[in-house]
């Protein structure tokens, strides 16, 4: 097989993949747009960084294939060089990954009741990362050949910046999952607990995913340094982070059609049930009505039945006997039987309540 295929093939794979992962961010970004147009500035700010510099590296990749395949096809002494736009995509990559660090930090330090023994020495982990990155493609732009960073100088830069990538992404997947777990144990709902399994499955992935990736990328740096398979797996790693934010942002709206799907009722009876009824009598039980009810201070409004959607042509007549009884020594009430003809026709729709169905399926608020 021909060494050139060998050297060549890594980079061209590796910018292959990176392009594809590229073209879902383009899709993931619209998506976000179309789904959250209310969602706040510094989110919306966010995902449109994110997208351009995501744009930008590929870019610069699409220039560096450009430039070993196009430009100087065929010649293996190109690749002793650093072309300027692989060195530009060091440092994208670094950008996008610091920012994604910052987002899930964010979400960490409200997790954590706003504590900066966890959140701030992940906000350190990703500003080192970011400025090792920063560092080496100075240095790559300055040396501009590969061999000069055999050296122990700036060999040490990649080498720091993607251990420093890696233990980022570790730290929070654990502080995510454990955060997830703990609130898990304190709901009651099992629609609930679905959404936070849901979650930490989507942490876990996107994490671990993450961090083997960078750690696939430091070890052939460290082992294969002359192979060009670390910097293929670099191309992919700056696409994977914007990918994860991504996919953590369009998901909400699924979980939270998860959650509203949750029709279950979580309170104490013994200390909301009389407040409830007593502000929203309408939601008392048919059957509450027929004895009488320790909860009820004040007679509730009759319950109206469902009114079917066809229309009906003749008109109805209804008698309505209806009896209140009050709890009191002095004090009993009971209504007279009343008649009266209801056109279907003319007459306006009563407003409907949800009645027991609103107590069963319904939450407090």
């Amino acid at each position: 097989m021909d060494s050139n295929a060998l050297t060549y093939g890594p980079v061209l794979l590796g910018g292959a993949v990176a392009l594809m992962l590229s073209g879902i961010v383009a899709v993931q970004c619209i998506i976000f747009f179309k789904l959250y147009p209310d969602e706040g500035g510094l989110k919306k700010a966010m995902v449109a960084t994110v997208w351009i510099l995501d744009a930008a590296q590929s870019g610069f990749i699409m220039t560096s294939l450009f430039h070993y395949f196009i430009t100087h096809f065929g010649d293996p002494s190109v690749l002793a060089l650093i072309p300027w736009p692989i060195a530009l995509t060091i440092l994208l990559t670094a950008m996008q990954t610091c920012v994604v660090h910052l987002f899930y930090a964010e979400k960490i330090y409200r997790s954590s009741h706003k504590s900066w023994l966890i959140t701030g020495p992940i906000i350190c982990l990703a500003s080192a990362r970011l400025l090792t990155a920063i560092v080496a493609t100075i240095e790559m732009l300055h040396l501009g050949r590969w061999d000069a960073f055999f050296k122990p100088y700036p060999r040490w830069l990649f080498t720091t910046g993607l251990s420093l990538s890696a233990g980022t992404d570790l730290i929070i997947t654990v502080c995510m999952c454990f955060y997830l777990r703990r609130i898990r144990k304190l709901s009651t709902s099992s629609v609930m607990k679905g959404v936070l399994d849901t979650l930490t499955l989507y942490t876990l992935e996107n994490g671990l995913f993450t961090c083997l990736t960078t750690t696939g990328a430091l070890v052939f740096w460290l082992h294969i340094p002359q192979s060009t398979l670390s910097l293929s797996l670099h191309f992919v790693i700056g696409k994977l982070y914007p990918n994860s934010l991504l996919i953590l942002l369009n998901t909400r709206k699924e979980l939270r059609e998860m959650h509203s799907g949750d029709q279950g009722i979580h309170f104490d009876p013994s200390d909301h049930l009389a407040n409830y009824y007593t502000h929203f009598p309408h939601r008392v039980p048919i059957a509450n009505y027929l004895t009488p009810s320790p909860f009820l201070t004040t007679p509730p409004p009759p319950v109206y039945g469902y009114r079917p959607s066809f229309k009906m042509h003749k008109k109805v007549e209804v008698r309505v006997e209806r009896t209140v009884q009050r709890r009191s020594a002095t004090m009993s009430e009971t209504g007279s039987v009343a008649g009266y003809n209801y056109d279907a026709e003319k007459a306006e729709a009563p407003p409907r309540s949800l009645g027991l169905a609103s107590l069963k399926w319904r939450a407090l608020p």
